[in-house]
Parts: structure tokens; sequence; C-alpha cells
């Protein structure tokens, strides 16, 4: 039954609509058709809405939540996405986990090319800070490019000396900008949301003239594969063995094992690119149950 679950929610990726071959796309149009109405909160679950130094914020409590804050960084390939749209397994994670989550927007390609997304999570990360929570009690996590401005922003308060948070968790980040992996053509066909995507590459949307120079996009801000984890917090990786960014979170989890930084990796079979965010589904929730053990266990 789980494992049906999930590659049915797999196969609803392959209906949506495609680009045709040479047509632009339309990441307005894209931004309006995924802007749908939010979960209702559960039980004893209450959002707030609000802004972290002018960027749009969300905060998802619970009484009683003690344990700490997720600072969550939504994905979207740095052109779509939202905190509000995110809310859902920010609402299950403040249900469920005894963390209060905050959720906050960025400046999205191609309208505003990087570094404008690590600008803004910097900004917001820096205004929670001012709020006078305690660094170690935050919880950085995301998806897809989520998951990489949750790599890219430790690696960033490490060069400009900022407390760090707990723990780092990346649900199928893209770890290199400048590198094309094997699982980006074997997994093309298994992957119904991403496809050829990653293969074929975006960067000019995101990176504009720099999208060619190999050197720029090996900054380790832009390939946090290439970054120096020392003295940064643990990094717990989620991935599902038929996405094509499989090969990413295998790719850092083994330079952090080589480097004994405290590191872990769950593979989930047969789901979707950054299944973790749809917590309908049970390899999302065991996958959350497994990231919050494992984050406890390393922290």
């Amino acid at each position: 039954m789980t494992c049906l679950f999930g590659h049915a929610t797999n196969l609803v990726f392959r209906c949506m609509p495609q680009d045709k071959p040479g047509q632009p796309h339309d990441y307005i149009t894209e931004r309006k058709r995924n802007d749908r109405k939010p979960p209702r909160p559960p039980k004893d679950v209450t959002v707030r809405i609000s802004t972290l130094d002018g960027l749009y914020a969300e905060f998802i409590e619970k009484p009683g939540n003690e344990k700490g804050t997720i600072f969550y960084i939504h994905g979207g390939g740095f052109t779509v996405g939202s905190a509000r749209e995110r809310r859902g397994i920010c609402q299950y994670i403040a249900a469920n986990y005894g963390y209060n989550c905050v959720n906050s927007n960025y400046r999205l390609a191609p309208e505003n090319l990087w570094p404008s997304p690590l600008e803004d999570c910097y900004k917001a990360y820096t205004a929670l800070l001012k709020t006078g929570i305690d660094p170690k009690s935050i919880v950085f996590m995301g998806e897809s490019a989520g998951g990489t401005l949750v790599l890219s922003l430790s690696l960033l308060l490490k060069e400009k000396g900022l407390p760090q948070p707990k723990a780092l968790t990346a649900f199928s980040p893209v770890v290199t900008q400048a590198d094309q992996f094997p699982s980006y053509t074997a997994n093309a066909r298994t992957d119904y949301m991403l496809r050829n995507s990653v293969k074929e590459g975006k960067s000019k949307v995101v990176y504009g003239s720099h999208a060619n120079d190999i050197s720029y996009l090996r900054d380790p801000l832009i390939s946090p594969l290439y970054g120096n984890y020392t003295n940064l917090p643990p990094v717990i990786l989620s991935a599902s063995d038929t996405e094509v960014l499989l090969d990413d979170s295998k790719a850092l989890y083994q330079k952090l094992q080589k480097e004994k930084h405290p590191a872990a990796l769950d593979i989930r079979h047969g789901v979707c690119h950054a299944f973790q965010v749809f917590t309908r589904m049970p390899e999302a929730r065991a996958a959350l149950a497994w990231t919050f053990a494992k984050m406890e266990e390393l922290s």
C-alpha cells in the first residue's frame, strides 16, 4: 500500500503541462497555478502572518512546542514557490514534532538573479535572531532549491562569523551547478516532476551571464558540494531513488563521510522529487520521522 501510494503520487506529475522544445517557460503562470489554498491547520496549530526584515513570513506555532524552531526554506528551482505553499509541511511539523516553524519568501528568478535568494534567506535568519531566539534551538530545513539554500546559508554564516543553527536538513537538494551526475540521465524517465530539466540546465535563468562560467558556479555558496563544513552543524539528507537529484545527496553525503562530519542520508523508493513536503504520503511521514530522530541523535 505504501509503495503504491508514493508511486501514484509520482505518476500525477506525468500529466502536468510540459513546455514544447524551444518554448520559453512561463514562470508567472506556473506561480499562479501552484498558488493553491493552503490546508487547514491541525488542532491547536496557529498561523501568524508577519515579516522578517521586510520579507513575507509565516510563524506556525503550537502551544507547548519547546524543542525549538524550524527555519524552513521553500524550493521551486529559485523561480517559483513561496512560504504559503509550504504551510502544509510546516503545520504537520508543528503538530507532531514539538518545533514551531518560521517560513519566509525570497526573491525569485528570472526577475531577480543570484544571489538574491541567498541574500533574502540571510536577511530573514538574522532578523529571526534579533527576536531573541537561541540559534542553537534553530534547525534549517528545506526541499530542492530550498535544500540548497539551507546548505548555502550555513556556509555564508561561516564566512561572516555568525551563529550557526542546531542542524541542517536538506530534502533532495541541488549540491552543484557546475557538474553532471549519472542520475540526471538515468532517472529522467522515472522522475516525472523534473524529467530532463536538471540535465538540460536552466542556470541562465538564475545566474544570468555567469551561467557558463564553471569557476563562478563552483563557488561553494552556489554549489555547496565544494564547501568546507568544518564547524558546521550536522547535515541530514533525504532523497528518492527514482529522482534525478539522487546523486546530489549521495555525493554530498560521501564527501561529509570522508571528512568525518556528522551526517546522515535516507533514501526512499519510488517516490517523487521533494516527496517529503506531501505529508499525506506514508513515505513523507516516515522520512520526516527518520529526519527528526537522526537530527536529535547527531546534534
